[in-house]
C-alpha cells in the first residue's frame, strides 16, 4: 500500500489553460466573422480577405470544442485524484494502526501461551481462569485488527480503483472528442485540398496574366496616343506589330499550360484503366485458385454432415463436425497455421499485477458468470472493446469443510480475434487450445502461475470456471495429468465450451451448459476421443434465451441460463449436479465453493479474492 502518485494541482492549472484557450479560440471566431461580412469596401484583395477569414472562423472553431471538453476532463480527474490520494492515505494510516494493533495483541497471545505453560500443577483455579481470560482476550484482538487491516485494504482498493476509473473516463472523453473532431482531415479531405489548391493556383495565374495584358494594353494605348501626334502612320504601324507579338507569346503560354492539363487528365485515366485491369485479372485468379477448392470442401462437408446425421448427432454439431475436417483436408495450408500458433504458445505470461476483489453477499452460478464478465471486460484496459491488452485470472479463496480452504478459479474467454496481440485470450490460444492439446497454451500457464502466486498448495481442492475459451482452458487443465495430480479438481463448470473431446478424470464433476443452436460447444477436435457420456458429465443442452434471431454464443444469455437451469433448479441435470456426493474427497461438496469466502488463511494471515493480470511473453 503505497501513496497515490499524481499532482492535482497541475492536472487543475492544465485544464484552466485549455479551457481559456477555448475562450480565446471562440473570441478569435467571433472577430473572423466580423471580418468576414461585407462591408462597403469592394475589390478583389477585399474579397479574398473575407473568403478566407470565413473559411479561417469554420475550421477554427471546431478546435474550440477540443480545448473545452480536455480543459473539463483533466479538471474532473484532478478532483477525483485528489479524493482517491485522500481515501488512500487514510486507509494507510488505519492499515498500519491495524498491523500495530495486530502484532501488539500477537505478543500479548504469546506471552500468555508462555505463561500458561509455566503454570505449576498446584496452581490455584483462579490463575488458570485469569491466563485462559487473557488469552481469549489477546487472541479476540488478532481477530479485530485482522479485520481491521482487510477493511483498510479494502477501502484502500476502492481508492485506486476510483482513481483509475476516472483516469480511464478522462483519457475517453479526450480520445473521444479528439478523434471526433472535424479537424481529422479524411483521406478524400486530402485529395480535395490538393484539388481545391491546385484551382486557387491556376485562377491566380490567369488573374495575374489577365492584369499584365490589361496593364501593357494601357501603356501600349498610351503610348500609341502620345507618337501619333508626332508621326501617326508609322508608330502605330510599329504599335501594332508589338502588340501582335505580345498577344501571341501569351496565347501560346496559355496553350502550353491548357496541354499540361489534358496530359495530366490522361495519363491519370490511363493509370485508372490499367489499375482496374490488373484488378480484374488478379479476381479472375482468385476465382481460378480458389473455386476448386472452395467446390471440394462444400462436397466434402455435405458428405460428413449427412454421415454426421446418420450416427444420431444434432444438426449444428454436425455440420461443425464436418466443416473442420473438411477445411483441413480441403486446404491443408491449415496445418501450418496450426503449427504457427503452437509456437506463439511457447512462451512464458509476464505478470503484470494484481488487483483485490470486492466480496460478494452471495454467491451463485449467476454471480459466477458475473465474475467471468468482469475479467472478460478488466482486460480491456485502454477501453477498446476491439482490443485486449491483458488477461485476467480472479482467485476466490472459500471456508470448506473443518475450516479448510478451498478455491474457486476464473478463467477470460476469447476477447481477441486477431492474432499478435499481448493478451493470452486470443485467437491462437483458441486454435492450439483444440487442434494441439498436447501443448500447453499460455492462457494455461497464467491460471497455473496465479494459482501459485495465491499461494493455492499443493492438494488444495480446486473448482475451475469458465465460458467459451476459458470453459476449453478450464478443460484442458483438468485433463492434465499434471495438473490433476497437484491439485484436487472437485469440479469444472463451462458455459459454450467444447470439452466432450477431454479425458477428464471421474473425480471430477463436468456441468457442461450450452445452447442447442451454439455452434461452438460442438467444436469438439475431430481427431480425438469422445467423452460425452462419461459418467462424471453433467450435460445441460438448452434453446437460448436469446430466441432464434441469435447463436446464442453470448455471455448474458448464458448468465440467464445458469441461473434458471441450476440456481432455480429447473434442470433435473443442475440439481444432480448440486445434490451432495457421500463419497467426495474430504467431505468437500460443490455448495462449498459457494458458500462462506475465506478472509483468514490456516495460519492466521488474512487472505481474499484477486485479479491476477497477465500478458503474452517470449
Amino acid at each position: 500500500m503505497e501513496r497515490l502518485d499524481g499532482d492535482p494541482v497541475v492536472l487543475r492549472r492544465t485544464g484552466q489553460r485549455y479551457a481559456e484557450t477555448a475562450e480565446a479560440i471562440r473570441s478569435a471566431v467571433a472577430t473572423l466573422h466580423q471580418i468576414s461580412n461585407r462591408g462597403p469596401m469592394v475589390s478583389v484583395a477585399i474579397d479574398r480577405v473575407r473568403r478566407d477569414a470565413a473559411q479561417l472562423a469554420r475550421e477554427i472553431s471546431q478546435a474550440e470544442r477540443r480545448y473545452a471538453e480536455t480543459g473539463e476532463a483533466l479538471s474532473e480527474y484532478a478532483e477525483a485524484l485528489q479524493s482517491a490520494q485522500d481515501d488512500a492515505a487514510r486507509a494507510i494510516a488505519d492499515r498500519e494502526a491495524a498491523d500495530a494493533d495486530r502484532a501488539s495483541a500477537a505478543s500479548r497471545a504469546r506471552s500468555v501461551r508462555s505463561d500458561l505453560g509455566d503454570l505449576a500443577d498446584d496452581a490455584p483455579a483462579g490463575t488458570q481462569a485469569s491466563l485462559d481470560a487473557a488469552l481469549r482476550s489477546a487472541l479476540t484482538g488478532v481477530e479485530d485488527a485482522t479485520a481491521d487491516a482487510a477493511s483498510a485494504q479494502r477501502r484502500y482498493d476502492e481508492a485506486v480503483a476510483d482513481r483509475d476509473r476516472a483516469a480511464r473516463h478522462a483519457m475517453a472523453r479526450i480520445r473521444d472528442v479528439v478523434e471526433g473532431s472535424g479537424l481529422n482531415d479524411s483521406f478524400w479531405d486530402d485529395v480535395g485540398g490538393v484539388f481545391h489548391d491546385v484551382v486557387d493556383f491556376l485562377a491566380d495565374a490567369l488573374d495575374a496574366i489577365v492584369d499584365a495584358i490589361v496593364a501593357v494594353l494601357d501603356a501600349i494605348a498610351k503610348l500609341i496616343v502620345a507618337v501619333l501626334t508626332v508621326i501617326a502612320a508609322v508608330i502605330v504601324l510599329g504599335l501594332a506589330i508589338l502588340a501582335l507579338l505580345v498577344l501571341t507569346v501569351i496565347a501560346l503560354a496559355l496553350l502550353v499550360v491548357v496541354l499540361q492539363i489534358v496530359m495530366l487528365v490522361i495519363t491519370l485515366a490511363l493509370l485508372l484503366v490499367a489499375g482496374l485491369a490488373l484488378l480484374a485479372i488478379a479476381l479472375l485468379a482468385a476465382v481460378i485458385v480458389l473455386v476448386p477448392g472452395l467446390l471440394a470442401f462444400l462436397l466434402s462437408t455435405a458428405w460428413l454432415f449427412a454421415f454426421n446425421l446418420a450416427t444420431g448427432m444434432d444438426p449444428v454439431q454436425a455440420l461443425v463436425q464436418a466443416a473442420i475436417p473438411a477445411l483441413l483436408f480441403t486446404y491443408p495450408a491449415l496445418w501450418a497455421v496450426i503449427a504457427w500458433a503452437s509456437g506463439q504458445e511457447t512462451g512464458t505470461p509476464d505478470f503484470v499485477d494484481t488487483a483485490a476483489v470486492e466480496r460478494r453477499e452471495e454467491y451463485s452460478f449467476e454471480t459466477l458468470f458475473a465474475d467471468l464478465k468482469d475479467i472478460d471486460e478488466n482486460g480491456h484496459t485502454s477501453g477498446d472493446p476491439s482490443t485486449n491488452e491483458e488477461s485476467i485470472v480472479r482467485i476466490i479463496p472459500f471456508v470448506g469443510p473443518d475450516g479448510e480452504i478451498i478455491y474457486r478459479v476464473h478463467i477470460p474467454s476469447t476477447q481477441q480475434w486477431t492474432p499478435g496481440g499481448t493478451s493470452g485470450n486470443d485467437v491462437t490460444s483458441d486454435i492450439v487450445a483444440k487442434m494441439n492439446q498436447a501443448q500447453q497454451t499460455q492462457l494455461e500457464k497464467m491460471v497455473i502461475d496465479a494459482m501459485r502466486r495465491a499461494n493455492v498448495p499443493d492438494g488444495a481442492h480446486v473448482m475451475l470456471s469458465g465460458w467459451s475459451l476459458g470453459g476449453i482452458t478450464a478443460g484442458n487443465l483438468a485433463s492434465d495429468p499434471g495438473f490433476s495430480s497437484t491439485y484436487k479438481v472437485d469440479a469444472i463448470v463451462v458455459a459454450g465450451s467444447s470439452v466432450d473431446d477431454l479425458d477428464i478424470p471421474p473425480s471430477t464433476r463436468v456441468l457442461d451448459v450450452s445452447h442447442t443452436v451454439d455452434p461452438v460447444p460442438r467444436t469438439e477436435n475431430p481427431f480425438a476421443g469422445d467423452h460425452s457420456d462419461d459418467p462424471n458429465r453433467y450435460k445441460i443442452d438448452v434453446p437460448s434465451p436469446g430466441g432464434l434471431d441469435s447463436v446464442g454464443h453470448n455471455a448474458g444469455y448464458y448468465q440467464t441460463t445458469m441461473r434458471e437451469q441450476v440456481d432455480e433448479g429447473r434442470s433435473d441435470v443442475g440439481r444432480a449436479f448440486l445434490a451432495d456426493d457421500p463419497s467426495a474427497d474430504d467431505g468437500v461438496q460443490i455448495s462449498d465453493y459457494f458458500g462462506t469466502p475465506a478472509t483468514v488463511g490456516e495460519n492466521g494471515e488474512p487472505i481474499g479474492a484477486y485479479d491476477y493480470a497477465y500478458t503474452r511473453g517470449d
